[in-house]
C-alpha cells in the first residue's frame, strides 16, 4: 500500500530504487524495511536502449553503468546474457531526433555524435573502427562524426557497415556484442585493448575490431585472415620451412601458407584454407548429423585418433572433420567424395546387417572381413557405424573364375601370398615385402586373394578385374541374402523402415511415459531410505571405530595392571 511521506520512519530512510530521499508517496514493506518511490515501483519491467541489441530487464545490485561508465548500487536495467548494465536515467534517455542527419546516435558511442565540418583543418585523429585518419572530400561515404568531449570519431562508411552484433568463427557457441571497455585483452592477437570490443559476458571473450572483422580465406590480396578451423589469426607466409604439417591435407609446407603468428605451431596451405568446407551435411559415412572440421578436444592420454572411414591412426593435432555427438572422426581426405566403378556410391545390404555397407577402394587401415576373418584394405564393403566389413570377393555371388582382357587365360581366385613371392616362409608376415599387381605394376597388400593364372603366374588384384565381379552381384540380386541396389530401391527401402521405425518409437513411448512416472515416485521413496541407510552406515563405523578403540584402552589397562 501506498506510505505518505510523514508515516516514514526518519529523513534516513531512502528509495531502494534510486537511493534518494522521499518527497512524496512511496511503496515499502516495513518488516524488511523496503522502500520505493511511486515512481520507481512503477518502472516497466524491461526496456530497449539504441546502445544494446539486447533487452534489458530491471535489477538492483552493485554495478558500473556500460553507457556513462559510473558505478551504481540503486536499480539498473541489466542485459545478464552480455553482463550489460545501464542506470535507469541512461536507459530512458530520449534517443535524439536527428535533424538532416548533423546530429545522431549510434550504438558505437553512448553521447550523440554530431556531423564533422570538412573543412576544418585542425582535425587529425584516428577512426575509432578502421584507425584510418578521419578526412574526406564531403561525400556521403567520407563524411566523420564524432563527440568532441570523448575525442571519439568515426569514418560515416565504417560506422554504417560496423555490425552491433556478430556471430564469430574464433567464439561459434555465443554472439559478440559490440561494447566500449576501458582496457580488456583480445582473445585473438592477445594484446592488450581499450575502446570498442566485441564482446562475449557471459564467457568473458573479448576481441578487438581487427580480430574481429579480419577478412575469410576466400578473400583475395588479403595478408591475413580468420578462419573456422582456428581460434587465432593467420597471417599468410611465402615458402618459409615451418617444421610442420598441414593441420589439413597433413602435407608439409608447400607454397602460400596461412600462420599461427602465436604458439600454436598451426598452419594451413592457402588452397586448404579454401578448399575444405566447414560443414558437410548428409555424409554417407555419417547421415545422422553433420561433420564439422575441427581440431579434436585435447587428450593428455592419446596422441593419436583412428580415422572411422579408412582405418589408419593419425596425429591428433590433425583437423578433421567430426560429429562431437557422436565422437566420430574422419580425415579431410577421407570424407571427400571417392571415385567409385560404378556412377553413383554402392550400397550393399548383406545377411542381415541392418544397416547399408558403402563400398571402399583402398583405405590405409585394415578392416577385418566378416566371412574369411582376414585383413580387408582394397575392394571391400563396410558399414562405418559398426566397423562391419565384408571383402568384394567373399561376397556369395562373386565367380570363382573370370576372363579378363587383362590375361589370355582363365583367371582363380586364389589365396596371396605365393610361396614363390616369399624369399623363405619365415618372410609371410615380414612388412617390409612389397608384392605388386601385374596390371597395374603397383603395389599390392598381400594378405588379401587376387585373381591367378597358376600355369603363367599372372596375378591380378580385385580392384583391376573389379568391372568382370560387379555385373555377377547385379545379375544375382534377386536370388542371394545380399545384394547391389540402385538409389531409387534404396530410397525406398529408407523410407519404408523409417516409417516402420516411427510407428516403433511411438508405441515405445506410450509405454515408456507412465514408466518414467513410476519411476520419479520410487524415486521419491527411495532417496530418504537411501539417505537413512547411508547415516547409518556412517553411525556403525564411528560406533565400531570408538568400540575398537575402548577394546584397546581396555587391554592397555589389563597389561598394565598385571
Amino acid at each position: 500500500m501506498p506510505i505518505e511521506v510523514e508515516e516514514a520512519i526518519n529523513d534516513a530512510v531512502i528509495c531502494l530504487g534510486c537511493e534518494k530521499g522521499f518527497p512524496g508517496p512511496i511503496y515499502g514493506c516495513s518488516d524488511c524495511k523496503f522502500y520505493l518511490h511511486k515512481p520507481c515501483a512503477e518502472l516497466p519491467k524491461q526496456t530497449q536502449n539504441f546502445f544494446h541489441p539486447c533487452p534489458l530487464l530491471l535489477d538492483i545490485l552493485s554495478y558500473t553503468c556500460n553507457a556513462c561508465s559510473q558505478h551504481g548500487l540503486e536499480f539498473s536495467y541489466r542485459c545478464e546474457r552480455c553482463d550489460f548494465d545501464m542506470h535507469v536515467e541512461c536507459a530512458q534517455r530520449p534517443t535524439i531526433d536527428s535533424a538532416g542527419e548533423e546530429v545522431i546516435h549510434h550504438f558505437t558511442h553512448w553521447h550523440p555524435l554530431t556531423l564533422v565540418d570538412q573543412k576544418r583543418k585542425d582535425l587529425e585523429v584516428g577512426c575509432r573502427i578502421c584507425e584510418k585518419l578521419c578526412s574526406g572530400n564531403g561525400s556521403s561515404n567520407s563524411r566523420v562524426y564524432g563527440c568532441e568531449e570523448c575525442n571519439f570519431f568515426l569514418h560515416n562508411s565504417c560506422m554504417t557497415n560496423v555490425p552491433q552484433q556478430l556471430n564469430h568463427f574464433f567464439h561459434p557457441s555465443c554472439p559478440l556484442i559490440l561494447l566500449t571497455y576501458k582496457s580488456y585483452r583480445c582473445k585473438g592477437c592477445d594484446e592488450d585493448g581499450s575502446g570498442l570490443a566485441f564482446r562475449c559476458g557471459q564467457c568473458d571473450f573479448n576481441l578487438d575490431l581487427k580480430c574481429a572483422l579480419l577478412a575469410t580465406a576466400e578473400s583475395k590480396n588479403v595478408d591475413k585472415i580468420q578462419h573456422y578451423a582456428h581460434h587465432h589469426p593467420l597471417a599468410l607466409r611465402e615458402n618459409i620451412d615451418f617444421g610442420s604439417r598441414c593441420r589439413a591435407c597433413g602435407e608439409n609446407w608447400l607454397g602460400p601458407c596461412f600462420v599461427c603468428e602465436r604458439s600454436c605451431n598451426f598452419f594451413l596451405h592457402r588452397s586448404c584454407a579454401v578448399e575444405f568446407p566447414q560443414e558437410i551435411h548428409h555424409h554417407h559415412f555419417h547421415p545422422l548429423h553433420p561433420l564439422t572440421l575441427s581440431p579434436l578436444p585435447p587428450d593428455p592420454d592419446r596422441h593419436t585418433f583412428r580415422c572411422r572411414a579408412c582405418g589408419a591412426m593419425d596425429e591428433r593435432f590433425m583437423l578433421v572433420y567430426r560429429c562431437a555427438k557422436c565422437d566420430f572422426n574422419v580425415h579431410t581426405h577421407c570424407a571427400k567424395p571417392k571415385v567409385t566403378p560404378t556412377p553413383t556410391p554402392l550400397s550393399l545390404k548383406f545377411r542381415g546387417h541392418s544397416h547399408y555397407l558403402i563400398f571402399l577402394n583402398k583405405t590405409r587401415g585394415p578392416f577385418i572381413c566378416q566371412i574369411c576373418w582376414k585383413y580387408a584394405q582394397s575392394c571391400f564393403f563396410l558399414c562405418v557405424a559398426c566397423n562391419y566389413a565384408v571383402h568384394l570377393y567373399c561376397h556369395p555371388s562373386a565367380p570363382k573364375t573370370i576372363k579378363h582382357k587383362c590375361h589370355l587365360h582363365p583367371l582363380t581366385l586364389t589365396s596371396s601370398p605365393f610361396e614363390y613371392e616369399l624369399n623363405s616362409p619365415q618372410d609371410e608376415y615380414n612388412s617390409d615385402d612389397e608384392f605388386y599387381c601385374d596390371v597395374c605394376e603397383e603395389k599390392r597388400y598381400k594378405f588379401e586373394s587376387v585373381y591367378y593364372c597358376e600355369d603363367c603366374k599372372f596375378i591380378a588384384e580385385i580392384s583391376c578385374v573389379i568391372s568382370e565381379l560387379l555385373p555377377s552381384l547385379t545379375i544375382r540380386q534377386n536370388s542371394t541374402k545380399g545384394k547391389v541396389i540402385s538409389r531409387d530401391e534404396e530410397n525406398s527401402a529408407i523410407e519404408a523402415t523409417i516409417a516402420k521405425r516411427n510407428n516403433e518409437i511411438a508405441e515405445l513411448r506410450a509405454v515408456e511415459k507412465p514408466l518414467e512416472l513410476e519411476i520419479e515416485k520410487l524415486q521419491a521413496v527411495l532417496q530418504p531410505i537411501k539417505k537413512k541407510v547411508e547415516e547409518l552406515e556412517t553411525d556403525n563405523v564411528l560406533d565400531i571405530y570408538r568400540l575398537n578403540q575402548n577394546r584397546e584402552n581396555n587391554y592397555s589397562d589389563e597389561a598394565s595392571t598385571s
